[in-house]
């Protein structure tokens, strides 16, 4: 059960007062704080004390609560507009705080210089309005009752107090000197007490005890059960059927990717009757999921500025894009598209390509390195490497093993300033993307990204290939 522990109040400018039922598991608080002294509040406080006492508050329903809140203090907003605009008052509102408790959850709502939090034995933690930087806040922020001529916000928090947890109430004027001054949570209540000799004190102090009632766990009958399973199927169905693309298939595709990149995994060493359960999978997605790909097109992605002429086609792994500039390697990330490290040589490369996770650098006339995905050396060695003159515009395939969205492959076509998606089996024209300046080098598809990397006059491009299936 909740108990209260500690209240104070100083009349006329502040009021606490509570009701509860004889089971302690239904209540009502009332909270109000004016920071002037005139004998009108009096009778204010006396109209907000009777409207509530008046209305239908003791016959509510927890799932009725947040509406009754709503709509009681909106029309209560607008009753105490037409009685404190008539008044001699300076500040022409009230703070007020009001929450119904049932059992250990309670709702409260809450206007003006009225602040809230909760506390354990070791933290505290401030719910509803914020208290800090209130006293420079206007009058419309801080949303006074009866100030404006319109309609309030009314905002019901909800909160559950478990066992040992304290709630506190508190006027904005004892905020910064009680929470400044804190040391330990456990002695706060004693801390709020000491400034009872401050002007204008309001504080209300609620603690959570063992609950009188300690509510059966329910358990689940065979009918709930399977409609949670109908109901999970279903969402999996329409989840796949919004995202479309054969995104389970691109899934087990960047998978393996994935699993084959990690350094020593070999094909040879899985089991054969886990490649074979595999392929079983896949041809049963595959019989799932048939639809043709509608709608193929090609789409920049990003563009990066380059330092130096890419002489030769870029060469990728799953995280990293490795460009050649004559005598230079350098290595790009693929998410940041920033420099990730760069090598120098003292002549020309032959050839970078990327085998077995091992980028393989062959530099003119005879040394061959190996490095890891960071630019660390793995090995070199001294054999003869032809010059190599790499063709960079070279036609691609790309089929249903390099990409599971497509149901038929497609052929690409560089240019010297465009690049053409085309049907290998028809001859139809799918994409075309134009350049302004000169294309000089394309790298192959990156499977896992599912895109291209093109070199044009000095920037490198993400070229995304798209598919709506």
């Amino acid at each position: 059960m909740i108990a209260l522990k500690y209240k104070i109040d100083r009349s006329p400018n502040t009021l606490v007062e509570y009701q509860v039922s004889k089971d302690g598991r239904f209540g009502w608080f009332l909270g109000i704080w004016h920071p002037e002294n005139n004998p009108v509040l009096a009778e204010l406080v006396a109209e907000i004390r009777l409207e509530i006492r008046n209305s239908t508050v003791d016959s509510i329903s927890r799932t009725e609560a947040e509406s009754w809140l709503k709509d009681f203090f909106k029309d209560l907003h607008w009753r105490m507009y037409g009685q404190v605009s008539k008044t001699g008052l300076q500040e022409k509102g009230l703070s007020v705080f009001f929450g119904l408790l049932f059992d250990h959850e309670l709702l409260f709502v809450q206007f003006g210089r009225l602040f809230c939090s909760i506390t354990d034995s070791q933290k505290i933690r401030h719910i509803g309005t914020n208290y800090r930087h209130h006293q420079i806040q206007t009058l419309s922020k801080m949303r006074l009752l009866g100030f404006e001529d319109k309609d309030i916000q009314v905002k019901v928090q909800r909160i559950f107090l478990e066992a040992g947890e304290r709630f506190i109430l508190l006027s904005g004027n004892l905020c910064t000197p009680v929470y400044d001054d804190m040391r330990d949570v456990a002695s706060l209540p004693h801390l709020i007490r000491s400034f009872d000799n401050e002007p204008n004190p309001l504080w209300l102090i609620l603690e959570a005890e063992d609950r009188l009632i300690t509510p059966r766990k329910r358990r689940l009958s065979s009918l709930q059960i399977s409609s949670f399973i109908l109901i999970a199927i279903s969402l999996i169905a329409v989840i796949y059927i919004i995202f479309g693309n054969r995104f389970i298939e691109q899934l087990f595709h960047r998978t393996r990717l994935s699993v084959q990149s990690k350094k020593g995994l070999r094909l040879d060493q899985i089991p054969n009757t886990l490649a074979v359960d595999s392929q079983n999978v896949i041809r049963y997605m595959e019989r799932i999921v048939n639809q043709p790909a509608r709608d193929i097109e090609l789409q920049i992605e990003w563009t990066a500025t380059l330092e130096y002429e890419v002489t030769a086609a870029p060469v990728f792994n799953l995280g990293t894009i490795f460009l050649t500039a004559e005598n230079k390697l350098i290595a790009f990330n693929k998410k940041s598209q920033q420099l990730e490290w760069k090598k120098s040589y003292t002549t020309d490369l032959s050839s970078v390509n990327y085998v077995d996770n091992q980028l393989m650098v062959s530099v003119a006339p005879n040394r061959l390195f190996a490095y890891r995905d960071d630019g660390l050396e793995i090995w070199t060695s001294e054999i003869p490497v032809p010059s190599q003159a790499a063709k960079n515009l070279v036609p691609m395939r790309i089929g249903i093993a390099d990409d599971p969205r497509l149901d038929r492959p497609i052929m690409v076509f560089p240019s010297d300033k465009a690049l053409t998606i085309m049907n290998g089996n028809t001859g139809e024209s799918l994409s075309s993307i134009t350049f302004t300046k000169e294309l000089s080098a394309i790298s192959a598809y990156d499977n896992f990204s599912n895109c291209f990397y093109a070199v044009v006059d000095d920037a490198l491009i993400c070229i995304q290939l798209k598919i709506l299936n």
